[in-house]
């Protein structure tokens, strides 16, 4: 496999010599140690969800320094500065390839898509096959249907996970001919912590809950009462909130030994830091085909989203 030739932009020069140049992959990436692979990668801040950009940063350049490490110094990869970078800048440069890497939510990758390589997605393990949303209230509650919590209190979880509620629950609505979530129910709060979301339906003092259906699952295997008094009102489809992808013109070689060290990251003590932070055994290989559900939800919340867009005087 051809190694990148010629020479090295702007950008790219002025980042080498900073210092911001990293890498995760193996050693022998060029013959020459002249000659580079270079990928540039980002991640999206809306990827964090609950996670400390502090130390999503540190996990982040722990791992990095152990690959470097490794190499001689020889540069296969280049993570911008801060590693973290706002969605509008992420997509800018995704589209610009200046970089060819990145880690988004699945509504920025829908707003990338025919830039995405459809054969190369990489997910956290429980991510591989879908999760599924749980929207809970209590069992004992007059609430027997979507539409009857109207004006009721909703505590939802904040959570890296969750940054498809919004389309979940808009198109949940739509489909019973309600208004969106900002304007039926009464309020919205999030919490990191599932007790601070599970616990007010509990005890009556909100009306639903909304989180993920493993989060929910392991709060009753810790207390096993909350699975008695509470019950699932509505569950999502199966989807995928946040993938890593690559630019569908990347250098292949360098493709192939970044996925390599993503797919194999749980091998080092750095790389096992990493998947903790993001409660993640491992990372797997998916082709865009698994996406499928996922993005025909956020057409459909897309288009909700503009039929309801216009004079909004108060709930209806």
């Amino acid at each position: 496999m051809k190694c990148l030739e010629g020479k090295l932009t702007r950008r790219q020069t002025l980042a080498l010599m900073a210092g911001t140049v990293v890498s995760m992959l193996a050693p022998g990436l060029c013959r020459a140690q002249t000659q580079l692979v270079l990928l540039r990668m980002a991640l999206s801040i809306d990827t964090l969800g609950e996670i400390n950009i502090d130390d999503a940063r540190a996990a982040y350049m722990a791992l990095i320094n152990e690959y470097n490490s490794g190499h001689g110094g020889r540069v296969s990869a280049e993570v911008v500065p801060g590693v973290f970078v706002p969605s509008g800048e992420l997509l800018r440069d995704f589209r610009q390839d200046t970089i060819q890497c990145f880690g988004a939510t699945a509504l920025e990758y829908a707003k990338l898509l025919e830039f995405v390589d459809p054969e190369f997605l990489v997910l956290q393990d429980y991510l591989a096959d879908g999760m599924e949303y749980v929207l809970l209230v209590h069992s004992s509650s007059s609430f027997e249907t979507i539409a009857s919590l109207r004006d009721a209190q909703i505590l939802t979880h904040l959570h890296r996970d969750m940054a498809l509620l919004p389309a979940w629950l808009g198109t949940l609505l739509a489909a019973n001919n309600l208004p969106q979530p900002e304007r039926f129910f009464g309020a919205m709060t999030s919490s990191a912590k599932i007790n601070q979301v599970v616990l007010p339906v509990f005890f009556r003092r909100a009306g639903g809950a909304c989180l993920a259906r493993r989060s929910w699952e392991t709060a009753v295997e810790l207390n096993p009462q909350l699975g008695r008094d509470l019950r699932v009102l509505a569950v999502s489809p199966r989807i995928i909130p946040i993938a890593i992808g690559f630019r569908r013109n990347c250098n292949a070689m360098g493709r192939k030994l970044l996925l390599d060290s993503m797919l194999n990251v749980t091998s080092t003590a750095s790389g096992r830091q990493m998947a903790a932070l993001y409660q993640a055994n491992r990372f797997l290989q998916r082709p865009a085909s698994v996406m499928k559900g996922t993005l025909e939800m956020i057409r459909q919340y897309e288009r909700v989203s503009a039929q309801m867009a216009g004079p909004r005087n108060g709930k209806p």
